[in-house]
C-alpha cells in the first residue's frame, strides 16, 4: 500500500462503516470483537508502533472538542473512541518473525484464558445478524475446542491462504472436525489432500481470518520456536495450528459472511465499496456539510 503508508499506517485507513461513519481499519476490527462478546482486546506491535493507536484511543483534547460543540452524533462517535481505548492493551514484537510468534508474543496477556486470533488487516461483514466473530465465537462455545473460521475458495486463490481438509461434524451442515491444516498448498497437493465431499470441484476451504483458540495453541508456538522451525525465517501460526490439530479435535466453521483485506490495493477497493453498500445512513451523512466532517 506504498506510498500511502508513508504518510498514514494501513491500519488507520479510512472506511465508511454500516452506521455512516468514517472509521479506521483498526476501529471496525476492534468493534467487530467487542460487539461479539470479547471483553479485552490485546494489539501487537512493533517496537514505538503503541503510539498512534494511544493517541487515536484516547479522550478529545479541548481542540478538538470545541470543533465538535454542537454536533451530538460526532461527540458520541468521540466518547466511543475513548471508551475502546479503555479496553486495550499493547504488546511488543521486538523482532518481526512472523504472525506466529506476533500472536505468542500475547501468551502472558492471555494468562491462560482462550483467544480470538484476528489480523490487522482484515474486516468483515456478516450475511447474517450474529456478526462473523460472534458466529465462530458461539461455534468454539458449543465444541469446547480450538476452531477456526473459514470460507470457500477456488484452487486459483489457494496460494494466498491457510487450507483445510476435514468432515461435516455429526448434525451439523457447515461445521467440519479438521483433519488436516496446510499453509497456501498449490493446486496439486489441493487435489489430492485437501478435497471435501460436498464441496464443488475444485472448491476448498480457506482461512476467514477469525481463530477461537484455546490456551494450548501457546504451547504450540512455543515449541515450534523453541525447535527453530519456521518457514522462511518466520514463526507461522498455521504451523502451530496443524500441530495443534494433531493432538487434539479441532474444527472449522463456514462463517456466513464475507472478509476483506485492506493490505492490499484491491482489496482496499472492494472493502471501501461493500462497506459502502451496506451502510444504512448513506443519504444522511452525504448530505452533510463540510463543517460537520
Amino acid at each position: 500500500m506504498f506510498p500511502a503508508t508513508k504518510a498514514v499506517r494501513k491500519e488507520l485507513f479510512p472506511i465508511v462503516d454500516q452506521d455512516g461513519l468514517v472509521k479506521p481499519a483498526i476501529q471496525l476490527i476492534i468493534e467487530e470483537a467487542l460487539a461479539s462478546g470479547i471483553e479485552e482486546v490485546c494489539l501487537v506491535v512493533a517496537p514505538g508502533g503503541d503510539r498512534v493507536f494511544r493517541e487515536y484511543f484516547s479522550g478529545l483534547s479541548n481542540l478538538l472538542r470545541s470543533a465538535l460543540r454542537g454536533k451530538p452524533a460526532l461527540e458520541a462517535a468521540a466518547e466511543q473512541v475513548a471508551q475502546l481505548g479503555n479496553r486495550l492493551t499493547y504488546v511488543t514484537q521486538t523482532t518481526q518473525d512472523g504472525y506466529g510468534d506476533a500472536v505468542l508474543c500475547a501468551q502472558n496477556w492471555a494468562d491462560g484464558a482462550p483467544v480470538l486470533v484476528m489480523l490487522g488487516d482484515h474486516v468483515y461483514l456478516s450475511n447474517e445478524t450474529r456478526r462473523c466473530a460472534r458466529q465462530v465465537m458461539e461455534a468454539f462455545t458449543n465444541q469446547q475446542a480450538p476452531l477456526s473460521g473459514v470460507i470457500r475458495k477456488p484452487a486459483m486463490d489457494l496460494h494466498l491462504f491457510g487450507t483445510v481438509s476435514g468432515v461435516l461434524a455429526p448434525g451439523e451442515n457447515h461445521l467440519y472436525a479438521v483433519d488436516r491444516i496446510v499453509e497456501k498448498p498449490d493446486k496439486w497437493y489441493a487435489r489430492k489432500h485437501l478435497c471435501i465431499n460436498g464441496l464443488p470441484e475444485e472448491t476448498y476451504l480457506c482461512w476467514f481470518g477469525l481463530h477461537a483458540m484455546t490456551p494450548d495453541i501457546f504451547d504450540c508456538l512455543r515449541a515450534l520456536k523453541d525447535r527453530g522451525l519456521s518457514d522462511g525465517g518466520e514463526l507461522q501460526f498455521t504451523d502451530a495450528q496443524a500441530m495443534l490439530a494433531a493432538q487434539r479435535p479441532y474444527y472449522a466453521l463456514e462463517v456466513s459472511g464475507e472478509h476483506y483485506d485492506i493490505g492490499v490495493p484491491e482489496g482496499y477497493v472492494k472493502t471501501v465499496e461493500a462497506f459502502a453498500n451496506k451502510s444504512n445512513n448513506r443519504s444522511e451523512y452525504s448530505t452533510r456539510q463540510k463543517s460537520d466532517v
